[in-house]
């Protein structure tokens, strides 16, 4: 088992726990193994015992790892590690099983964001009304610009699951953020399609929501999803076929 080597950003300490993290993400090292001993892990990243130390402390608060004495340090099951913290979501994105990951964010999706919208017709308040309604129009405005549209989308869905009222709702707001960002890349990639179909979409879930009309906000979403799973099937039998494709 060898793990990459650090990456030259930010300080040790972070650039240690992504470096790590990364590697048990991507399955370098399997659920139950152990990792390389202390002084095996300070020579092979020449950072000091308390780096690493904090970097294993970080690793543990994420649920990767336990620590504990004359056991060394085990990767902890898949079930405990905090699935929505935005650095395992950004790492989930970069491997091996990134498919996965978006295919599973898919399924929360359809879980999560009609009943947020149906709940956000019911309780968003002024400022939140104001923030989709110039969220959607950003959209509108971006005619031609993919990277403005996604950015815009992205604010409008999360700030759709904000004005939900449900504090619980929060965290899963953050992880949409992370890893919708990823997703929104691939269903987004066409200008005209993303303004003659995604935006009417789009429209008649904050046209529902503005009219607190929470039963269209939930179907409006509903249909939006539809779409997006349609865009994302279509991406994935295109990269199958460029994959199987003769050189």
């Amino acid at each position: 088992m060898t793990f990459s080597t650090v990456p030259f950003k930010r300080n040790l300490r972070d650039q240690l726990v992504e470096v790590l993290g990364r590697g048990i993400v991507n399955g370098e090292l399997q659920p139950g193994d152990i990792l390389p001993s202390e002084g095996e892990l300070l020579e092979r990243y020449s950072v000091s015992r308390t780096v690493l130390r904090e970097a294993l402390q970080v690793l543990s608060a994420k649920g990767l790892v336990d620590s504990k004495q004359r056991r060394g340090t085990t990767v902890r099951p898949r079930a405990e590690w905090n699935q929505l913290d935005g650095a395992l979501l950004e790492w989930h994105g970069t491997s091996d099983v990134a498919d996965s990951a978006l295919q599973q964010l898919m399924e929360v999706r359809r879980i999560v964001e009609p009943s947020a919208s149906a709940l956000a017709a019911q309780r968003a308040d002024k400022d939140q009304r104001k923030r989709m309604t110039a969220a959607y129009e950003q959209m509108e405005r971006s005619r031609g610009d993919v990277e403005k549209f996604t950015a815009a989308d992205l604010e409008f869905h999360t700030s759709i699951l904000e004005a939900s009222g449900n504090q619980f709702l929060l965290p899963i707001a953050q992880a949409i953020r992370t890893t919708l960002a990823e997703s929104l890349q691939i269903t987004n990639p066409r200008p005209e399609e993303n303004h003659r179909v995604s935006l009417p979409l789009h429209k008649a879930v904050l046209d529902a929501i503005l009219k607190r009309d929470g039963q269209a906000a939930f179907n409006a979403m509903q249909l939006h999803l539809d779409d997006t799973e349609r865009r994302r099937a279509k991406w994935k039998a295109a990269k199958k076929r460029a994959s199987v494709s003769p050189k």
